[in-house]
Parts: structure tokens; sequence; C-alpha cells
């Protein structure tokens, strides 16, 4: 019932190009990032050193550059900011697209036409700022190679909205400082998905297992908290000082709106938005009041925001997402009733902790793929509580996924029939491989997905197995589709949790470099 199939014969790893795989050069490996409790500057000095190695950073790094030249800009006149705006052709395009868009209120019928007549309706800190909002945004999502790190960039892109919307109808000082302030919040956070994402997952079981926050957590694992961590790094790119500064975290201790700081009410704007758009939003309604009102009532003195606005604040916010995705180039991600269950969905914290704690240690060694991906499928059926798993890679052929790992009830007929092509196919394993979309359906007799789960799927794999909902999470490396992670429960309330989610895509992460390693040991 439990055991896996693993034929090995047939697997063609040069199916998928592994020679080309790898981002770096050859041979060359920039490994983990040391770090120690007690000595803060070991962890940030091996970050520092691994984004002066990655390309991708380094634009980063350069691009800032112009962004710092428009936020420094503030007692310029209008003129000079706009020239420096109009030195990018896309950032200039993409702003007038913005101020003629839903995401302001129309002026005139026949809309907004240079960067000038925007500033002069809109104001020149409303356009300096956006322009500054855009071009982070892009550079972080450009930078983002997983899926956590797009949600963690487009909810910085809320919360920038937010504390925006705040400070213009609340008269907070220096709006622009607020905005880009909230966007960055979690600097310190992507950083470590980014480039440490090993330590990441050490510090989110720390927290599961010893009950600390995330801070806590961090400081425990790295020597300082996320948030030090992203100031230290926004200070070394030459970020304003007054953004740098208001990244510092805000303490709550017998405050009142008067006595606050410019400095402090900033801080207290970037924490409240934070913990707003931490708040799962596609639960039930009454839930997520419940939690929307805890958070507006402990800042409700300080802020003056009670529930309806919280609320207000969400929804005005989540619209302009909405209505300007494709200007954003965003996508929500599909997902049929996702709960709020704050649930790790993990059978036993610490095996989960140990299991990925020799997945981490595979990947330091000349360990066969085979290894490491039967290693990896273990890990998922044992942990959580799912019926079914199973690994899918990509054939040399055709354009499709044929299962190669399975584990769970019925695991042969998996083996067997989990293959499909996904070529202009609009089911929703094709749907998540063309579109390098996770998807997670819930309810398998829902309206939503019931149209679009093939027919392959329900009469061969469903129909065998007492499945109420599963789930796909593709694989890529380089923007390459190479494989696949599949799972199935019965209870969803118990199996796939927002956690488990987050779990998932984790160890997805490690499997793209199980590739990469399994790419330098066969290349050249």
């Amino acid at each position: 019932m439990g055991e896996s199939k693993i034929p090995h014969s047939g697997i063609e790893l040069d199916a998928i190009d592994l020679s080309n795989l790898n981002p770096q050069s050859p041979g060359k490996d920039p490994g983990k990032i040391p770090s120690n409790p007690d000595d803060y500057r070991i962890f940030v000095n091996g970050m520092l050193k691994k984004m002066k190695g990655q390309e991708s950073f380094l634009s980063f790094s350069r691009q800032l550059n112009d962004v710092n030249q428009i936020l420094v800009m503030k007692y310029s006149s209008a003129q000079d900011i706009a020239d420096v705006i109009l030195k990018d052709m896309a950032l200039t395009s993409k702003v007038l697209k913005l101020v003629n868009s839903s995401f302001y209120r129309h002026f005139s019928s026949k809309g907004i036409s240079t960067i000038s007549e925007a500033m002069i309706i809109l104001g020149t800190d409303e356009i300096r700022s956006l322009a500054a909002s855009i071009k982070i945004y892009e550079m972080m999502q450009e930078m983002a190679n997983s899926r956590i790190l797009k949600e963690m960039t487009l909810k910085g892109l809320q919360r920038s909205i937010m504390a925006r919307q705040m400070a213009d109808e609340g008269g907070f000082r220096d709006p622009d400082v607020i905005q880009i302030s909230a966007m960055i919040h979690d600097f310190g956070e992507y950083l470590v998905v980014l480039l440490a994402p090993e330590k990441y997952i050490q510090v989110e079981l720390v927290m599961e297992a010893k009950g600390m926050d995330q801070q806590e957590a961090a400081k425990s694992v790295l020597g300082l908290t996320y948030t030090d961590l992203g100031r230290i790094v926004a200070s070394k790119l030459n970020m304003p000082e007054n953004i740098v500064q208001t990244m510092l975290p805000f303490t709550r201790k017998n405050m009142q709106n008067e006595s606050m700081t410019r400095e402090e009410e900033q801080r207290c704007i970037c924490s409240f938005t934070r913990e707003l758009c931490d708040i799962p939003m596609n639960g039930q309604g009454n839930e997520t009041d419940q939690e929307t009102g805890y958070v507006a009532a402990r800042y409700n003195r300080l802020l003056g925001v009670d529930l309806p606005k919280a609320l207000e604040l969400i929804r005005t916010s989540r619209e302009k997402l909405a209505k300007n995705a494709s200007l954003w180039q965003i996508e929500i991600q599909e997902e049929e009733g996702a709960g709020t269950s704050s649930s790790s969905g993990v059978k036993e914290k610490a095996a989960l902790k140990d299991g990925l704690k020799s997945l981490k240690h595979s990947l330091d060694t000349k360990r066969d793929i085979h290894e490491t991906l039967t290693q990896i499928l273990d890990l998922l059926f044992t942990n959580f509580y799912f019926t079914q798993v199973a690994i899918c890679i990509r054939q040399k052929e055709t354009p499709s996924m044929q299962a190669r790992y399975a584990k769970g009830g019925r695991f042969e007929r998996l083996l067997d029939n989990l293959s499909f092509e996904f070529a202009r196919s609009e089911d929703v394993f094709s749907d998540a491989v063309l579109k390098k979309k996770d998807i997670v359906v819930r309810d398998i007799q829902g309206k939503k997905y019931k149209s679009r789960i093939p027919e392959w799927y329900t009469q061969k794999i469903m129909a065998d197995n007492n499945i109420s909902g599963f789930a796909v999470f593709p694989v890529q490396v380089n923007n390459r589709d190479i494989a696949l992670i599949y799972v199935s429960w019965k209870d969803a309330a118990l199996a796939m949790t927002r956690k488990t989610t987050e779990y998932l895509q984790l160890i997805r992460e490690l499997m793209a470099k199980a590739f990469v390693r399994c790419s330098r040991s066969a290349g050249p």
C-alpha cells in the first residue's frame, strides 16, 4: 500500500538538457551561506558576497541608483524630476498608463499625456513616488525565482497602495517615504528566500517548534532579525536614510497618536499595512473580519483606523491590483476555497525538520539525482496528510510529463496513468505547466474546476481512490519546465493548509536545486 515504485530505466535526464540549467558558470558554486547566532556578521558577509556574484542582483543594484535619484529629488523642480523619469521610456509609459487607468480616478475625457501634466494634476510627490514604486516592484519581480518571492513582491505592492491611501487621507507627513517603506518592509525576509532558502526553511521550523515570532526565530538562526538584515542591505545599496530608518520595527508601548514622531508615524503605518496584508483573504468572511478587527483595534488609537476602515483599505487595494493586473503583469494564484487555517498540516514537525535537514545535506553531496528525488517523495508522503504523491519528469520526445516516482494507495496505477501533454491544452495539469503556476483543487466536484479536470484523470486515477482534492506544483529551472509535483488527499482541511502550500513550495525549490547540482556533475 505505501511502497513506492521507482522505474529508473527510461528517466533520461538529458531530456531536459541538464547541462544548460545551471545559471552559474561551469564549476562555479557559490554554496550555502554560513550563519552563527552569536555573530550576525558571518551571515551578513556571506549574503553580500553572494549578492556580488549574481548578475540579477548586480543589475538590481545598478537600477536602484535610478530609483534613488528619483527619491532624493524631493526639493527639485517638477521639470528636473520629470527629466529623470523620462530617461527611462518604459518607466514613463508605465506611469502614464497607471495614471490614466482605474488605479487613479479619471481627470478628463482625453486623459493625461505627459509626465509634466501628471505632476500638475496629481502632484509632484505622487508621481515621483509612483515612478519609484513601479521601478522597485519590477526589479524585485524580475529577481524573484520562486512563487514565494513573487507573492512576497505582490504583497509589497499591495502594502504600498494601502500606505499611500492612508498617508493621503490622514494627512501624514512624507507620504512618498511611507509608500516606498511599506513596499520594502519585508526586504530582509525577501533576501533570505532569494539567496538562502535553506535558512528560510530553518527559521520557519524554529517558529513552529519553539513558538517564536518570525523576528526572534530569524535571530536565533542567523544572528540578526530579518528587519536588521533588510536595513543593512538597503543601506549598502544607498537607499535614502529616511527610508532605511522607517524599516525599523515599530513598538506600540504606551503611545498616543499625538506623541509619535514623524519617523514613528511612518513605521506605524508600515507595520499596520504589513499585518493587514498577512491576513489570508481567501477564507470565510467572518474569520477574515475577526482577524482584521484584531489588527485594527491594536492600531486604532495610533492611526484612527477601525474595522470598517481596515476592510476598506483591503478592498480598495485588492481592487486596484485586480483592475491593473495586466499592467503589473501579475496573476492571482488559482485556489479553490482555500481555508484560513494556520495549522502546519504536518504530522510530526520534528520528523519534517530532520527530513528537510537530510535533504539539504544531500544537495551538498554527489548523491545520484534518483536518490534525491526518492528522498523528496518519501518526505512528502511521510510527513504530510496526503493519500498519494508523485513526481513527474518532462519527456524528451514530446512536451509532456510522465509520473516516474509515486507513493501511496494504488501507486502503480498512478505511475501508469499520470501522463499528459501540455501543448495548447486548457485542463488544470497543462495550465499549471504552461502558465507556470501552482493549482490547488480543493473540491473536485466544484464548478470552478470540474470542466477543466481531464477525462484521463477522473476515469483512471480519481475513480480508483477516494480523492476529494489534489494539487500540482510545476518545477522550473531558468524558466524551463522540467518536472511536476502531484499530491492528493481525502480530507482537504487537514491535508492542504496554507502552511502546507508554503512547505511544498520550499521543497520544490530544493528539488530545482537538485537538478542544477546534477547538471554541474553531468556537464563538460
